[in-house]
């Protein structure tokens, strides 16, 4: 068993015999994490294993005595599913109580500690009961698990970069599966894949499609034609309507808030019959539209009010689901991601950045994206993240242009000359334009790197005569040059303008040297 195991099993296992008073370290089990998660990564234990050690051991002080037992025993069943060493009980040995942690110690110098496998204690009153087995060291630690135990690796030094430290602001936290969050099991985890939710990473960039202002809530009788407005309302009357000859239906629900009523229509879902009870008050979005005078709102969204979010007055997130994911479900294990986790994502903009661009910190946003306290925070919000992603590309794009100056290429040396002779064969005068466009490419030819440029310019501006006279400095070093066209018909324009410019008396090229390449091309030509 990994040295981080065996603490942690003995620490449960002192916990088991203190009654589960969270007494077994001073402080509280939460204190071990401090050093725990170091050694733990050091033993290359799977993250997702000790994520979710942190997540229980955090929420373990407020938890009763009897579901303190629940949460160990629990946990440790999960360990030793991904350990089965930690669960392996040793043969041949009577079945004992357990001993004071005193009793284990040695007692005289040079002894050795019999080994103590323990399950997870089990709480008084099931069938399992923990055990202490004590053998002869011989039998026990032979010479290679005695020299292993004095091999441990050393915990990685504690800094805000590495692994495990306190701010546990680490791609390697991020990346760990959502099986470790409380309530997430492995059939929820499964669900919030389909909605691109693998990591907890994941889930911090996974943002609501809009918002509920509860701080904005606007009456019933103040809406108008072709708003797209939430309001609030209780639900007067819920009625069925066939319609198709009873083919479909048609669900009409009338809410009032207090100011007016607002009749809601919902097409060819009968189920909602049953979900909408007389009393309930609940939220829907959508546009308003009108029917033989009356406002109506046809299909809008809509969830159940949660009551505290209107009492705070607080601007709520909705989120895409997908099936067996309720609303309130995916908000309560957002706030418990997003809580936890967004104060500790290490923010790649320097201060100085961020102060130039005037943007929030990461942090900050990626709380006020999920959570907005108000929607100038919300704005605010928006914007960081809009300014990392277009940021981020812009990076992306010069580190590729940094790359593609490194690449060494052909040079292709064009004799003033040959160029001189070329233009005067043209039937007119190129114009400034194409004359400066023609100079950047044959200096980008003939510069040992590749060229990489957007030739831009109105129709009938003169564009092909410069990609002609390109495509002629090319053949003329004796490479080839391909023209691609996205029509057939434009490929054979270009095929007659290249023909007409670079062959006849004055070109560079012969007739054959030039050819036509479309999808019905033979192969035996092509």
């Amino acid at each position: 068993m990994q040295p981080s195991l065996e603490k942690l099993r003995k620490f449960f296992r002192l916990e088991h015999e203190n009654g589960y008073s969270n007494s077994a370290i001073i402080g509280g089990l939460a204190k071990m994490l401090d050093y725990w998660e170091g050694e733990a990564r050091a033993d290359e234990i799977q993250e997702e294993v000790i994520q979710a050690v942190v997540q229980r051991l955090r929420s373990y002080d407020g938890l009763s005595p009897q579901s303190r037992a629940d949460a160990l025993k629990g946990l440790w069943k999960r360990i030793g599913e991904t350990y089965p060493d930690a669960q392996r009980k040793s043969r041949g040995a009577p079945n004992r109580r357990p001993e004071p942690v005193e009793a284990r110690r040695p007692t005289t110098e040079g002894s050795v500690e019999g080994q103590v496998e323990v399950r997870l204690p089990a709480t008084e009153g099931t069938q399992e009961k923990s055990r202490s087995v004590q053998q002869p060291a011989e039998s026990v630690q032979p010479e290679a698990q005695k020299q292993e135990r004095y091999q441990r690796p050393v915990p990685p030094p504690r800094s805000e970069t590495t692994a495990g430290a306190k701010t546990s602001a680490t791609p390697a936290a991020l990346e760990a599966k959502l099986t470790v969050l409380q309530g997430v099991g492995p059939r929820h985890a499964e669900t919030l894949g389909k909605l691109g939710m693998q990591t907890l990473g994941d889930m911090l960039y996974y943002y609501p499609r809009r918002y509920d202002d509860y701080s904005q809530l606007k009456p019933i009788k103040d809406l108008f034609y072709g708003e797209q407005v939430t309001v609030i309302g209780t639900i007067q009357s819920v009625h069925t309507r066939p319609i198709r000859g009873g083919k479909a239906s048609i669900i009409e629900t009338i809410i009032s808030d207090g100011t007016a009523g607002l009749r809601l229509s919902f097409f060819n879902q009968p189920w909602l019959a049953n979900r909408f009870k007389p009393g309930d008050a609940i939220s829907v979005s959508g546009k308003v539209d009108q029917y033989l005078g009356r406002l109506v709102m046809n299909g809008p969204d809509w969830e159940s009010v949660e009551v505290e979010s209107l009492h705070t007055n607080r601007i709520v997130p909705v989120y895409s689901l997908t099936e067996r994911i309720t609303q309130k479900w995916l908000r309560n294990v957002m706030k418990q991601v997003v809580e936890y986790w967004a104060p500790r994502v290490a923010d790649a903009l320097p201060e100085s950045t961020r102060s130039s661009a005037r943007v929030m910190p990461l942090s900050d946003a990626l709380l006020q994206i999920h959570f907005p306290d108000s929607q100038e925070k919300l704005k605010a919000a928006r914007e960081r993240l809009a300014f990392d992603e277009i940021f981020y590309l812009q990076m992306g794009v010069l580190r590729q242009k940094t790359d593609w100056k490194s690449v060494e290429a052909k040079r292709f040396p064009i004799l003033d000359e040959w160029l001189d002779t070329r233009l005067k064969s043209l039937p007119f005068t190129l114009t400034s334009a194409q004359q400066n466009a023609l100079k950047d490419i044959r200096a980008d030819l003939d510069s040992g790197k590749p060229m990489n440029r957007l030739l831009q310019g109105d129709v009938g501006s003169g564009k092909t005569v410069v990609a002609a006279l390109a495509a002629g400095m090319i053949a003329s070093n004796g490479s080839q040059a391909a023209i691609m066209a996205p029509t057939s018909i434009l490929g054979e324009q270009h095929y007659r303008n290249f023909m007409r410019l670079l062959t006849g008396e004055n070109g560079t090229l012969q007739e054959g040297q030039i050819r036509l390449l479309v999808g019905d091309t033979p192969e035996a030509e092509k």
